[in-house]
C-alpha cells in the first residue's frame, strides 16, 4: 500500500512539475529597428531580456529586411506569441537586381529557443555590384524611417526598368514603423512584399507607386527628326513668303513667290 502512495505521489509532483514548465516558457524578448550599411555582416540579434510566457504561447522571432542602395533596415521582434504550431519560414519578396526585401519568422516551444543572433545566413542583400550599373537611367533612391529628407538619382542596375516609390506601415509585436522605400526596380505591379502582409506577430501595409523610365526619342537614320526640322524650316519660310508677298508692290508678287518656292523644293 505504502508503495502505492509513493508512485502516486511521485507522478503527482512531475505532473505537477511538468505543468509548472509548460506554463512558465521562457523566451527571449527584444524589439529592433535598425537602419544602415552592412547590416549583413555588423547586425547582432542577440536579446538580452527573457519573457515569461503565459500558458500556451509558443516563443518567436520575426524579423523584416529591406535593401534600397547601400542601406539596409532590418525590424525585428523576439518574444512570446500564441501560435497553434512550431513553424519556420523565409521569404524573399523581391531580390536584386531590383530592391531587396526578405522576411523570417520562427516560432518554437524550447526554452530561450528564438536565439538566432545574425543575418548573414539570409543572403546577400547589397543591391549593386560595379558591373552591373547602368548609366542610361536613373531613379529616386532612399531608405528611411519615417520620410526620405532627401532623394538622390542614382544609376538602375541592369535589368530594372521602373522606378518604385512606396511606404510600409509595420504594427503588431510592439512595432509601430513607418518606412518609405524608393529606388530602381524590375517589378510590374506595387508588390515589394509580394502580396504578403504579415511576418510573425508583424502587421505590414504597403503603399507605392511605379514609374516607368522614359523612353528616348531616337528616329531611324535620322530622318524622322530631319523630317520634322524640314517641316519647322519650310513652315517659318512659308510665313516669310506671305509676310513679303503682302508687303512686296503687286508686280513683284509673281517673281518673289516663284523664286522662294525654287529655293525651298
Amino acid at each position: 500500500m505504502g508503495a502505492f502512495l509513493v508512485r502516486d505521489s511521485l507522478f503527482l509532483l512531475l505532473l505537477g512539475a511538468s505543468l509548472t514548465l509548460a506554463h512558465n516558457l521562457n523566451c527571449q524578448k527584444s524589439l529592433t529597428v535598425r537602419l544602415g550599411r552592412d547590416l549583413s555582416n555588423t547586425f547582432n540579434w542577440t536579446a538580452e531580456e527573457v519573457e515569461t510566457c503565459d500558458n500556451g504561447a509558443l516563443c518567436q522571432e520575426s524579423i523584416l529586411i529591406i535593401t534600397a542602395g547601400t542601406r539596409t533596415v532590418a525590424l525585428g521582434s523576439k518574444g512570446c506569441v500564441f501560435a497553434e504550431t512550431e513553424s519556420v519560414t523565409f521569404i524573399q519578396h523581391s531580390a536584386p537586381p531590383s530592391l531587396v526585401a526578405v522576411s523570417y519568422s520562427n516560432y518554437c516551444d524550447n526554452l530561450l529557443c528564438n536565439n538566432r543572433e545574425a543575418i548573414a545566413q539570409f543572403g546577400n542583400l547589397q543591391l549593386f555590384s560595379g558591373s552591373s550599373v547602368s548609366t542610361a537611367f536613373r531613379c529616386p533612391t532612399c531608405l528611411a524611417l519615417g520620410s526620405c529628407s532627401s532623394a538622390p538619382y542614382l544609376p538602375c542596375v541592369n535589368g530594372t526598368s521602373r522606378c518604385y516609390q512606396g511606404k510600409l506601415n509595420i504594427t503588431g509585436g510592439d512595432m509601430n514603423v513607418s518606412v518609405e522605400i524608393k529606388g530602381c526596380t524590375d517589378m510590374k505591379d506595387c508588390r515589394l512584399m509580394g502580396r504578403v502582409t504579415t511576418v510573425g506577430p508583424m502587421l505590414i501595409k504597403e503603399t507605392c507607386s511605379l514609374q516607368s523610365f522614359p523612353k528616348p526619342r531616337v528616329a531611324e537614320n535620322g530622318s524622322r527628326l530631319a523630317s520634322h526640322f524640314s517641316f519647322g524650316v519650310r513652315a517659318t519660310a512659308a510665313i516669310a513668303v506671305a509676310t513679303a508677298v503682302i508687303t512686296c508692290p503687286i508686280f513683284l508678287r509673281r517673281y518673289f513667290s516663284s523664286w522662294v518656292s525654287r529655293r525651298l523644293y
